[in-house]
């Protein structure tokens, strides 16, 4: 084998160190290279997350100025159901209190007109009872207007019992009753009919007397004055200033 002298020896070794020099410097730009990708890489990273947590601020916003319009908007909403529900009531109550003043009119209008019925009925008993009974002029009579009696026993609550009629003529041997309303129906002369009957458990006075039952109205429905008549009932209405028969001519009363 020829021997290594010193000369090959050192030109090896100054090509190892030189080669290794070289890796050195390639390593050192690699590191160099991975250190500013990992810095770019990093710097990216850093820019990505301030841009998303731009994002997240402005959503963020967004959600609570969303949820700040909502409350306004549920505030408001609410607050016109109450203004409704409120002028509602009040409508509601204003009705209520025209409905009650209404009612309240027309029963005082119903009452008057009642009473302004019996008042022009009753001044021109006398003169019908006297021509329908043949009672001469002489024969002296007397009207009440609103009459109430009471029975003398007692119903088994223990309360005393009571008729009422809207007037009474006497004059002789005769007695007329008088029913008045202001608009008669057929179930009105039914119950007329069943006081008639009663009359004189009432007033014993007119025990000996001819009973006379008549209806009078300001008008008085046709089918009402026929099934009134049947029954021997006299149907007065208003005419000209006074009381006019409203029966077929040659009608007979029934004395009750």
């Amino acid at each position: 084998m020829a021997e290594i002298t010193t000369d090959v020896l050192q030109q090896a070794l100054l090509l190892l160190i030189q080669d290794s020099k070289e890796s050195r410097k390639r390593d050192n730009i690699h590191f160099e290279r991975l250190d500013q990708a990992l810095a770019s890489l990093a710097e990216q990273s850093k820019e990505s997350w301030k841009r998303d947590e731009i994002r997240f601020k402005q959503l963020d916003q967004t959600i609570a100025s969303w949820a700040e319009q909502s409350k306004k908007f549920e505030q408001q909403t609410r607050q016109k159901f109450d203004e409704l529900a409120e002028q509602s009531k009040k409508s509601q109550q204003e009705l209520d209190r025209q409905i009650k003043q209404t009612n309240k009119q027309m029963g005082e209008l119903s009452a008057k007109m009642g009473t302004l019925v019996e008042d022009m009925v009753s001044p021109d008993m006398l003169r019908l009872l006297r021509e329908v009974a043949n009672i001469p002029e002489e024969v002296k009579g007397l009207v009440n207007v609103r009459v109430k009696q009471f029975y003398p026993d007692k119903n088994t609550n223990g309360h005393a019992q009571m008729i009422e009629m809207d007037a009474i003529a006497e004059c002789g041997e005769y007695v007329l009753i008088n029913e008045t309303k202001n608009t008669f129906r057929p179930e009105y002369v039914g119950d007329f009919l069943k006081r008639l009957g009663q009359l004189r458990d009432y007033f014993p006075e007119f025990r000996d007397k001819h009973i006379l039952g008549c209806i009078s109205s300001l008008r008085i429905d046709p089918s009402v004055v026929t099934y009134a008549s049947h029954q021997g009932l006299l149907v007065f209405t208003l005419g000209e200033g006074m009381l006019e028969m409203q029966n077929e001519a040659g009608f007979q009363p029934k004395r009750f």
